[in-house]
């Protein structure tokens, strides 16, 4: 890498509330970064647990690394981004959940894909997990810088038939500012919505093929992917970005709406739906009809 003086400055933003342990995992592995030049946005939701006493000690031990908003009543995970965001210094951002962490190459190989490839954004393959032993041994492992920087770009029609770019990327700040951040109108898939704003005005955008983020998927806990709003934020997103879509596509965001909703639609409707670019979803749908598996 260049030298550390030569090196863009790095936003991470974080929303929180209420979640001061996995708050301290999440920071924690920002400041285990290999690339050194990162500054640390978290925005707190109102948190009534000891939060504010845990990023006073943070604040207190790194000096001038971390910038901490208060919101005093709870504004949505989506407008506590954005507020990071407004305050944000970096050439580049990207983000994290307050529940979920980075593998310490993360930042590194984003901004080497950023500036090998000029995308509209870049981001990394991630692992949904509900025991951190599943994913220690991907946490612990070391990439070459040969092998960090493999990658194969994500296209406009490739992400308006799924998500393939996770709930975070990293991106320049000013595309960020320029597209009005994410959109509060959302119930869910905000992130996806911006993912497809920012392919839509900026290019292709380049996916590291390792596994650098992962995110908690403990069920015990309430969250957006396993609750009614996943289904009003995918209708609004087929609703707004309609225009872009190819009939083949909106097919297939019909039978990712049968799986989130775990519907068993008549096999003619199935059929209708049937999406060649998207036939995973199909897949999943006939498996979730007959074996009763769903496959979220």
């Amino acid at each position: 890498m260049r030298s550390e003086h030569a090196m863009p400055l790095v936003s991470v933003y974080i929303p929180t509330r209420n979640r001061s342990a996995l708050l301290r995992r999440a920071i924690d592995s920002v400041l285990a970064q290999s690339y050194p030049e990162i500054e640390i946005l978290v925005c707190d939701e109102a948190s009534d647990d000891d939060t504010p006493e845990v990023m006073a000690g943070y604040i207190e031990r790194y000096p001038g690394k971390f910038t901490y908003l208060r919101n005093d009543t709870p504004q949505g995970a989506c407008r506590a981004r954005n507020r990071c965001i407004e305050h944000a210094s970096g050439t580049y951002v990207t983000g994290l959940d307050d529940d979920d962490f980075f593998h310490p190459q993360r930042v590194e190989c984003l901004v080497g894909l950023y500036e090998a490839h000029a995308p509209s954004f870049a981001c990394t393959r991630f692992r949904y997990f509900q025991d951190l032993q599943q994913v220690e041994p991907l946490r612990d492992r070391k990439f070459g810088s040969a092998e960090l920087f493999k990658s194969d770009p994500l296209t406009l029609p490739g992400l308006l038939y799924a998500n393939h770019a996770g709930n975070q990327v990293l991106t320049e700040l000013s595309r960020m500012r320029e597209l009005g951040g994410f959109d509060e109108a959302m119930p869910s898939w905000q992130d996806y919505d911006m993912w497809i704003r920012l392919a839509e005005r900026f290019g292709p955008a380049v996916r590291s093929r390792h596994l650098l983020s992962f995110v908690d998927d403990d069920r015990s806990r309430a969250r957006i992917r396993n609750s009614s709003k996943r289904a009003e934020g995918s209708e609004r997103f087929i609703a707004k970005h309609a225009g872009l879509m190819s009939a083949d596509q909106r097919r297939n965001h019909r039978n990712i709406q049968y799986v989130m909703n775990r519907e068993r639609p008549p096999l003619g409707d199935i059929a209708r739906n049937f999406s060649v670019g998207g036939y995973k979803s199909t897949l999943k749908v006939l498996i979730h009809k007959f074996f009763g598996v769903a496959l979220g």
